[in-house]
């Protein structure tokens, strides 16, 4: 169990490490597209206008 632990730490270390970026970068988006939201004053929910495909 040592010695496969040692052997893809590396790997694993990099596994974390992205997927720690990508969970800060999704972070990071929605709260500049917040923002930007906020301070161009849009308070309505924005819906599509196509067909509703759903029936």
């Amino acid at each position: 169990m040592i010695v496969t632990l040692k052997r893809y730490s590396m790997a694993l270390f990099l596994l974390f490490a992205v997927f720690g970026l990508m969970i800060l970068g999704t972070m990071g988006v929605k709260s500049f597209s917040d923002k930007m939201v906020k301070d161009a004053h849009i308070e309505d929910n924005i819906k599509p206008r196509g067909e509703n495909l759903i029936k």
